[in-house]
């Protein structure tokens, strides 16, 4: 479903992406909209925000984020959280040296977390590499003294973006430059 939404990203159209209709995100273009996937540290399997890097356990459960800079959709890149050479299939990465708790292995914002671990959002922007606070986002700051807008399950979060706890099928949206209208819902693959 989320593909078939991408794919419809440049027709200006309107979806059924989770039970409301709202207008399908348009992809941001260009260096402002494209980040790899680590920083230096998770290249290196060094530990980062108190998070070592290990062979990826079996339970695990998926986390939905969305980026939005100036109402333009940001590709969360695959890779994030995992460590070393990555092994490719496609667009996926399907391996590594070692995971982290959390990590991307597809560009669709789809975040693993390890079963049994207490993340939070900023541990995540942390492996990316990747600013987060509530006045910066990625390498964009807030626009007119506005803070970084944060919703989860469609709902806003009023506190610090970084403090977003990584639940169970959580639906996560930030905002920097103007508003898009946030998921509620994301529609999970089986097993996670």
């Amino acid at each position: 479903m989320l593909l078939a939404a991408l794919a419809l990203a440049g027709c200006g159209e309107t979806a059924d992406l989770d039970g409301l209709t709202r207008p399908v995100p348009h992809i941001g273009r260009g260096p402002e909209y494209r980040f790899p996937a680590r920083g230096p540290a998770v290249a290196g399997g060094r530990p980062v925000a108190g998070l070592a890097c290990t062979a990826p356990r079996r339970g695990r459960y998926g986390v939905h984020l969305e980026v939005f800079l100036r109402r333009l959709d940001v590709v969360i890149p695959a890779g994030i959280g995992v460590a070393g050479r990555h092994r490719r299939d496609g667009a996926y990465v399907t391996g590594g040296r070692c995971h982290y708790p959390a990590r991307t292995l597809e560009p669709t914002g789809l975040i693993e977390i390890d079963e049994g671990r207490e993340l939070n959002l900023g541990q995540f922007f942390d492996m990316w590499g990747q600013p987060l606070s509530r006045t910066r986002l990625l390498r964009r700051r807030a626009s007119m003294g506005r803070p970084v807008e944060a919703f989860v399950d469609g709902r806003r979060w009023r506190g610090d973006p970084r403090a977003i706890p990584l639940r169970r099928h959580a639906a996560i949206v930030l905002e920097a430059g103007g508003y898009f209208p946030p998921s509620r819902h994301y529609v999970f693959p089986d097993g996670l």
